[in-house]
């Protein structure tokens, strides 16, 4: 006797559900693409009891009683005709099972009308079978009710989540298919109560209804799409929505670029708030990866990668300015309506082009009495005479033009005005705890942090210096030894030659040890050994970075200003001036260089205004 049998076409149609219809949420997108498909531009949707009854309204095309009869079958569909349309897809739905998926594990009802028609026609299914049809008067379009979804499927309903859950992946379904069809007009009903409506009124519209006017003001067009300014950072990556031609996708790849594209500007633990709407040739991507088409696969990762990113960090460093954060003293909403749609958990080398100038190159030595050294009690002097820094009797001329960078005159008995030649209308107050710069610009109060400033310009500088191939590296009189672990030292001795680039030379010193003979010419405010550690931390704890950004970050941060040394206003000028040289606000690490306080929230506060 054969083992080997055909299935009924019933339990065929539960197997072909399981892989559309995962949970309610599922269902609804099924519904909702197949309504955009229908160039709907409303679309109403009412869900209750956890998932299992839901109404689905749309203003489409609608269908004629065949197509009413059709739509239910397997395999039918008016999407494809060909296997070439299969690769060159537009349209959201083209297998032909969703309607037929759904309809084998519910009770479901469809009345549609289309504008051939004189009148509608409706339609009753249990578990996949017609039990009635009718014709009926309606309006264009389609309206359908699913009612005990999964009711004849026991272990699948039994898996279904609490409702909150449920509801929370529905909203995120709807909110996402909203922002990718933003002249659509949505409505969200949960248990009878509208919890999402856009008015299908354009994308600004759609991002002040979905989310907050904050978020609006906060978003930035670049060439394939918006992306968020600092001030709207989430702790999360489910604030990434990537559409590929308007279909909402996972994409590793896109998600990758963008976070890249951040790099230097992310905090530990903060992504970026994005949109991508990227429109490609069909024939490059296959969406039929996944049943639910969720994840989409490219024919070329890496220049979907380079095109992505390159973009959206030429537009970051451009509109450097709009990035920097803002601190505002008012008291204000926290965007809650988004908090609500979020989901819980839905997803289961550059190179420096400009040379600073050279008049800053002897920054570091201006500065009385500062520690070079602490271990070794190492100091630097300046002598006012002939304007000349002394170090162990070695006479380094200052630069000629050095007050051409800070004009100074009185205001009055107490405070200087300082004005900066990269920044107009810009007033340096003062350090505020010998931690913060306060600066005055047109109608803002803006507030630097010393370490960080000091950190970018270390950073730009050595970056520079290491690319354009100009660091040049000092014998050490005795040289340094340092005791690593076995996996640390395996790691220095992989990557000689870059350490080497940057003026370190380094050899094996028998077992767990090496030595250091030479070192980049480098103005060290930590040892050399306290430095290098630093680089060994971030090597290992950062083992997908680049060597070279382990370098160039740690000995940046390492050797910067730190917070509670006090500054001279002609040594804060010299350090803004530099930082406008390069035009970056964030630390290596992300942190914001600048907080603004517009004087208007300080005359709200004091009641001015």
């Amino acid at each position: 006797m054969n083992k080997i049998k055909i299935l009924d076409e019933s339990i065929s149609n539960i197997i072909a559900a399981g892989e559309v219809v995962e949970n309610p949420a599922s269902m609804i997108k099924e519904l909702i693409e197949n309504s955009l498909d229908a160039n709907a531009s409303l679309i109403k949707i009412n869900v209750t009891n956890r998932g299992q009854n839901v109404k689905i309204i749309d203003n489409g095309d609608g269908m004629s009683k065949i197509d009413l009869f059709l739509s239910i079958e397997r395999h039918a569909t008016s999407k494809i005709i060909t296997k070439e349309d299969i690769y060159n897809l537009r349209s959201y739905g083209f297998r032909g099972e969703a309607l037929a998926s759904i309809a084998s594990v519910s009770k479901m009802s469809i009345a549609s009308k289309d504008k051939e028609s004189e009148t509608g026609h409706q339609i009753y299914v249990n578990a996949g079978k017609i039990v009635k049809d009718k014709e009926i008067v309606k309006n264009q379009g389609t309206e359908i009710e699913i009612k005990n979804l999964f009711f004849n499927t026991p272990a699948r309903l039994k898996f279904l989540r609490t409702k909150n859950t449920e509801y929370s992946k529905i909203k995120h379904v709807v909110l996402t298919q909203a922002l990718a069809n933003y002249n659509v007009s949505f409505q969200l009903s949960l248990d009878n109560k509208i919890v999402l409506k856009t008015s299908g009124k354009g994308f600004e519209n759609c991002i002040t209804e979905l989310f907050s006017f904050n978020i609006l003001k906060n978003l930035k067009k670049f060439k394939y799409g918006y992306y968020g300014t600092m001030d709207i950072l989430r702790s999360t990556k489910d604030y990434i929505f990537t559409y590929i031609n308007k279909r909402y996708v996972k994409s590793k790849i896109i998600e990758t670029a963008i976070i890249d594209a951040y790099y230097t500007k992310l905090m530990k633990g903060k992504y970026p708030f994005a949109i991508i709407y990227f429109d490609i040739d069909p024939k490059e991507i296959d969406v039929n990866v996944h049943p639910s088409k969720k994840i989409i696969k490219f024919s070329n990762d890496n220049t979907i990668y380079n095109d992505i990113k390159s973009e959206l960090e030429k537009t970051l460093w451009e509109n450097e300015s709009d990035s920097m954060p803002s601190l505002n003293i008012q008291e204000e909403n926290t965007d809650s309506s988004f908090k609500d749609i979020a989901p819980t958990k839905y997803f289961s080398d550059e190179k420096i082009s400009t040379t600073p100038t050279q008049m800053f190159d002897n920054f570091e030595l201006n500065k009385k009495n500062y520690q070079k050294n602490k271990k070794n009690e190492t100091f630097y002097e300046i002598k006012e005479e002939n304007n000349n820094f002394v170090e162990n009797n070695n006479i380094i001329d200052t630069p000629k033009n050095f007050n051409d960078f800070s004009q100074k005159k009185v205001v009055n008995e107490n405070i200087m005005e300082y004005k900066i030649d990269r920044v107009k209308n810009i007033k340096i107050l003062g350090q505020l705890n010998n931690m913060y710069i306060l600066v005055e610009r047109n109608d803002t109060l803006e507030i630097y942090d010393q370490h960080i400033v000091h950190e970018r310009i270390l950073y730009e500088e050595l970056k520079n210096e290491y690319y354009n191939k100009k660091i040049s590296k000092q014998n050490l009189l005795t040289p340094i030894n340092i005791e690593v672990s076995e996996i640390e030292k395996e790691k220095v001795m992989q990557n000689l030659d870059i350490f080497n680039d940057f003026g370190f030379e380094i050899e094996d010193f028998g077992e767990n040890e090496i030595i250091i003979r030479t070192v980049p010419t480098f103005n060290f405010r930590e040892s050399v050994k306290e430095t290098f550690f630093n680089i060994i931390k971030e090597m290992m704890s950062k083992k997908e970075t680049d060597i070279r950004e382990n370098i160039i970050i740690s000995m940046s941060c390492k050797n910067a200003i730190k917070a509670g040394e006090k500054l001279e206003i002609e040594e804060i000028s010299i350090l803004l001036n530099k930082l406008y040289i390069y035009g970056k606000f964030t630390c290596p690490h992300g942190r914001p260089i600048i907080l603004k306080i517009p004087f208007l929230e300080l005359d709200k506060k004091f009641g001015r205004k």
